[in-house]
């Protein structure tokens, strides 16, 4: 069963956008995939690939790393519930990508036992450790000690490893932004390179000096054709090239420093994951040129130094070994919002949190050992707020002594994006594990989805209530344990009137999700809360849908940071989930309640069988005339009987159709929640559908000696419709008012044009509906608590099923009942235009 939520927005959209894949293989031999997700794509891998068996999981990883990854997955069957492994796939497209495979083992039995995950890319990040680890080990220099050729140089053959067929290389731009300056290509021929040093940048100077030339990206896919490349085809050629993707080099400033070039030994067309890899390479070629840049200035000039010192767009400190600073550059002032005589004269644990100030210690004998350091650290804001940095801190001579240079990047958006992607993780994670929660009970499910509401959105507190069936009460079902430990109340309420209740009553009154993230704030919609509740900085609550009736409410309160819709989300995604999954609980339960009902009434019918049968034998055996036999029953006896076995009939016809009716509505749920209920609209003639139903219904009609009142004017104006789903819909109508009518009364059907809409109307005679259970016809699932509910139970699964086709065809349905005086049911469909 599946909600329409107000958000476009399902558990698949969210995997399948995500950059983690979601794998689940089984163990055995090459690792056959059960499930991935869609975004396994990224990898030039379809889904149904591996589903077929055609290339197992296997055959994607490096052969280099094949055999100690299969080991790996052994040991984790045998040792070890979960792990995470780092090795290398090679892509559709002969790639060779990093990826990080978090893994857990999942035995369902001993012969099906499943290995179960996410899978990550992290291509770019292995690429920057691998340069970073070069260049620290290079000749045993420090960094300072390479030349810019050697560093660039190794940046461009680590590019190199993603693939055969690839050479790279750096082209870096005169200080007059007019020539090529200098090609930096280890691997690429002497004679190519020495042929481009020089030219004057310019449309048509092959991909590299058109890129520079344009200030964008070039990508040629077959030099033999491209126009750039006319005047250097035959250069190209010679050095063997086919095709040629350039990225520009730019700094922080915006300025071009260079490009960035990918050659291959055969035309080539770049997909999604090239264009980043591309961008990775340039913006790390960016960062080295742009502080080598910065270190030559300082040595050259105070007056350069400073104005790059004060120009560039990352914090800069200078610093003594012992902590104290002795100068910054402007934007660490313009970051921090102190002057720059309170940060040079202030203790470090004035603008530093006390967490890196323990760490200063170490950090700073890491650099007089070598000469240089990277890691994170955070700066405190004069408005209180904090700001991560990632710190490069190198030695430098600054007048003549020994001091520390600080280059310090805001990685605010990187943390942040860090945070969703693990958040991400976990929120999958979550949905997975509800998904597998078939066997917990009710409360279980609940329990777990309230406390995860809060976990995932970061709260301090949480609670969950459901909603009456007339949305007039706010059920609570429990408050999270949080909320449980810091609530003072004794005398805890638990039934909350909507029209009364405050802000938490108005996702129910506005129908929408609401967040308030200044609860202090005054608020004509709050009510205040009893003394003794625990205190609310901010606040949200969510409500959730089983078609347009709410359902259940979820709140959440006291994160640190403000609600957004990605809580919304979030909690939709997960209550929509436990819905779900009790409606599904709701729906088995039910079937197996009426397969029950239905064996118990057959054995019953079987019992009274057997009864006849053994009276007939015994009468046969004692040579009775079987013509007078009944006589030795009394009438008392015979009738007895005849009773029983009618209620047994009785029981198993109505069971059977109840069961038909839950089967239908569990089908007719998994289509939609595959998205396989398709319409075809058409112009339609209700009157041509109604006189078929009728005609198929006529038998029960006759059978029931009703009379059938109908008015159907000829001459109708066609309906925009699907006629098999219009069909389907009015046989469940009509069936349901010939049940309801009792033997020998009569049924309406009457059909009029109302602005722009046929109208069709529908009256039995039954002993009609109480007005509080109208509503709940219309649930996919309802605990019936009476005896008029029992009445009409079963119908509600057609009577959705009727809800969800008007609302496809943009109609309305509707039931109008008192009890005594029968039920009319109401349709309204668009007339075709």
């Amino acid at each position: 069963m599946s909600l329409q939520p107000d958000l476009d927005i399902s558990m698949e959209s969210v995997i399948n956008n995500s950059p983690v894949i979601v794998i689940s293989r089984k163990v055995e031999k090459g690792l056959p995939v059960k499930y991935i997700s869609n975004n396994v794509r990224q990898f030039g891998y379809a889904p149904e690939e591996l589903y077929s068996g055609k290339v197992k999981f296997a055959d994607l990883i490096h052969p280099d790393d094949r055999k100690a990854v299969m080991k790996a997955f052994k040991y984790l069957n045998k040792q070890l519930p979960e792990f995470i492994q780092e090795y290398r796939i090679l892509s559709r497209f002969d790639e060779v990508r990093f990826v990080e495979d978090r893994v857990r083992i999942k035995v369902y039995d001993k012969d099906n036992i499943h290995l179960e995950g996410t899978i990550t890319d992290i291509t770019e990040r292995k690429h920057h450790q691998m340069i970073v680890h070069q260049q620290k080990n290079h000749g045993r220099k420090v960094l300072t000690e390479i030349s810019l050729e050697d560093v660039l140089g190794l940046l461009v053959t680590n590019a190199e490893r993603i693939r055969e067929g690839l050479t790279c290389a750096v082209m870096l731009l005169d200080k007059q932004h007019q020539h090529i300056c200098r090609v930096i290509a280890p691997n690429l021929p002497s004679f190519y390179k020495e042929a481009l040093e020089g030219l004057e940048i310019g449309y048509g100077v092959c991909s590299g000096g058109t890129a520079l030339y344009m200030g964008e990206r070039v990508i040629v896919d077959n030099i033999e054709v491209h126009p750039y490349w006319a005047r250097h085809r035959e250069l190209a050629k010679k050095a063997g090239l086919k095709a040629s993707w350039a990225e520009l080099i730019t700094a922080s400033t915006g300025e071009i420093l260079g490009v960035f070039l990918m050659y291959f030994n055969f035309p080539n067309k770049p997909k999604k994951t090239c264009y980043e890899y591309l961008k990775a390479n340039a913006d790390l070629a960016a960062i080295e040129i742009e502080h080598r840049i910065a270190n030559e200035s300082f040595r050259e000039a105070d007056h350069r130094f400073k104005t790059i010192f004060n120009n560039i767009n990352d914090q800069i400190y200078v610093s003594e070994l012992n902590g104290n600073l002795i100068d910054v550059n402007k934007v660490v002032v313009d970051s921090l919002g102190y002057s720059k005589d309170f940060i040079l004269n202030s203790s470090p644990i004035d603008i530093v949190p006390s967490w890196y100030v323990q760490r200063a210690c170490e950090l700073i004998k890491v650099i007089e050992r070598d000469h240089k350091v990277m890691y994170e650290a955070a700066a405190i804001c004069k408005n209180g707020s904090v700001i991560p940095l990632e710190i490069n801190a190198r030695m430098i001579n600054y007048n003549g002594k020994k001091t520390i240079l600080s280059v310090a990047r805001d990685i605010t958006e990187r943390k942040k994006a860090e945070k969703a992607k693990h958040l991400n993780e976990s929120r999958l994670e979550a949905l997975i594990r509800l998904n597998e929660m078939t066997g917990d009970s009710l409360d279980e499910i609940a329990e777990f989805v309230k406390e995860e509401a809060v976990r995932l959105t970061e709260s301090k507190l949480g609670y969950l209530a459901f909603m009456n069936a007339g949305e007039t009460d706010l059920i609570m079902h429990s408050w999270s344990k949080n909320a449980m430990a810091e609530c003072g109340i004794s005398d805890r309420q638990f039934i909350y009137p909507v029209e009364s209740t405050g802000l938490w009553g108005e996702a129910v009154k506005q129908r929408k999700a609401i967040i308030t993230n200044d609860y202090a704030a005054p608020d004509p919609m709050k009510k205040g809360y009893p003394e003794g509740h625990v205190e609310l900085i901010r606040h949200m609550n969510v409500p959730i849908f089983d078609g347009d009736h709410i359902v259940a409410v979820v709140g959440v309160g006291n994160k640190e940071e403000n609600y957004d819709e990605s809580d919304v989300r979030q909690l939709t995604l997960l209550m929509q989930g436990m819905w779900k999954l009790i409606q599904r609980k709701q729906l088995i339960g039910a079937l197996s309640k009426y397969s029950e009902e239905l064996s118990k009434a057959n054995t019953k019918l079987r019992s009274v069988n057997m009864i006849r049968e053994e009276f007939l034998e015994d009468s046969m055996r004692k040579g009775h005339d079987l013509l007078h036999s009944f006589d030795a029953l009394d009438d008392e006896t015979l009738n007895l009987l005849d009773d029983s076995q009618k209620e047994a009939i009785s029981a198993l016809l109505n069971n059977s159709e109840r069961l038909k009716l839950l089967i239908d509505a569990v089908l007719y749920s998994d289509l939609q929640q595959s998205g396989r209920i398709e319409y075809s609209f058409e112009p339609v003639s209700l009157g041509t559908v109604l006189s078929d139903v009728l005609l198929n219904q006529i038998l029960l009609i006759d059978e029931k000696e009703l009379a059938l009142e109908k008015n159907i004017p000829t001459g109708l104006p066609p309906v925009k419709g699907d006629k098999d789903k219009l069909t389907e819909m009015f046989v469940y109508l009509i069936h349901n008012a010939i049940n309801l009518t009792p033997k020998g009364n009569s049924i309406g059907i009457d059909v009029y044009e109302e602005n722009g809409h046929l109208h069709v109307s529908i009256k039995d005679n039954g002993e009609g509906i109480a007005q509080d259970l109208i509503p709940r016809l219309f649930y996919k699932m309802y605990q019936a608590d009476d005896s008029i509910a029992r009445m009409f139970q079963g119908f509600e699964s057609s009577l959705y099923i009727c809800k969800d086709t008007v609302a496809a065809h943009q109609g309305d349905i509707w039931i109008e009942s008192e009890i005594g005086q029968g039920s009319s049911f109401h349709v309204k469909i668009p007339k075709w235009n």
